[in-house]
């Protein structure tokens, strides 16, 4: 049986410090020692100006528990992405739900930043369209709704998130796509990625002079730096839920230029339309929360998830988590040997 060791790759040799506070990057083979003691192992992927890491949390009487660590350098860092960092930590340090990864801790060394967080043994939501698309399948509806109907369970949460004084956080994700939906292979859909997020208690706010997010997902009053609010990410998931359920991404652009044109000259297709599986019922509830009018949308995640519930009530799908579980076995090879971790 492969042991949770073996999880972390093979360190290659490599030099020994004399002084080994010296060594303070955190790679492969590193021992991070100042918020507790975690063993770096593989690099679980990049983006952006960071990293993020398996790692192994080790305790005494052989206590270890797998986690993952996201690095951003200090060298070069300028003082609104130090602060966007610490800001994500801050903010996601206290949202503990089902559906949203668990930040632990927050630290530095000499060289970094880093946040350990939950690691998720899973795909990404975009691996799962990618897998259906290679193989030349559609996602099925009962599945696709589950994993949108968990998301705005884990969204309600965060909007309506309060501070320890009973203040009312007003947190906006502004960064909804199909890379920052996690599903586990126990079959439990989690939002990640709060890194450009907005909340009362955030330093970096400026959505007049910066547009924060990915371009095809972004809200119009968005892109238009009109600022944003709970409904923008229910247009952003909406547009999630499109793409999940047909196969196609409804903005396919580049810059602001391009989706500013896209929205104001493009139609876009009813997904029933596109699909042919998707019933015009379900289809009318992607409809509404893609309204470019946010008056017009969903007035909250809860409303769009009753909405999205009420749908397979009515129709008699009955999706669990282990029914996704299984499914996803169906899918990824590597499925069946982590579900049980």
């Amino acid at each position: 049986m492969e042991r949770h060791r073996d999880t972390l790759a093979p360190v290659p040799g490599r030099r020994r410090w004399f002084f080994p506070r010296l060594r303070s990057r955190i790679e492969p083979g590193a021992t991070i020692r100042s918020v507790g003691c975690y063993q770096v192992g593989r690099l679980l992927g990049k983006g952006g100006m960071g990293r993020v890491y398996l790692a192994e949390k080790v305790g005494s009487h052989g206590f270890s528990k797998l986690m993952a660590i996201k690095v951003l350098p200090k060298k070069g860092l300028g003082r609104r992405a130090a602060e966007m960092f610490l800001d994500e930590a801050r903010l996601t340090g206290g949202l503990i739900h089902p559906n949203i990864v668990q930040v632990y801790t927050l630290g530095e060394t000499r060289r970094e930043y880093f946040i350990v967080m939950e690691h998720v043994f899973g795909v990404t939501l975009l691996d799962l369209i990618e897998r259906h698309t290679e193989l030349g399948r559609r996602v099925p509806v009962d599945f696709g709704c589950y994993i949108i109907a968990r998301i705005l369970n884990g969204l309600r949460y965060a909007h309506n998130k309060h501070d320890r004084e009973g203040r009312h956080l007003h947190i906006v994700h502004r960064d909804i796509c199909p890379n920052n939906i996690l599903i586990s292979f126990r079959g439990v859909p989690k939002l990640t990625d709060f890194g450009v997020a907005k909340a009362t208690v955030s330093h970096v706010d400026d959505e007049r002079e910066v547009v924060f997010g990915k371009y095809p997902y972004m809200a119009p009053e968005q892109v238009g730096r009109r600022g944003t609010e709970p409904r923008s990410d229910l247009y952003a998931l909406g547009l999630v839920m499109y793409e999940l359920l047909t196969g196609c991404l409804v903005h396919e652009v580049g810059d602001t230029t391009m989706l500013l044109d896209e929205l104001e000259k493009k139609s876009v297709s009813p997904p029933h339309t596109v699909n042919r599986e998707i019933p015009q019922e379900l289809s009318d509830i992607v409809m509404k929360a893609i309204d470019l009018d946010v008056e017009q949308r969903w007035e909250s995640a809860k409303a769009m998830r009753e909405a999205v519930e009420t749908f397979l009530l009515k129709n008699f799908m009955f999706p669990a988590q282990e029914d996704l579980a299984d499914y996803l076995c169906d899918l990824f090879p590597q499925a069946a040997k982590h579900r049980w971790w």
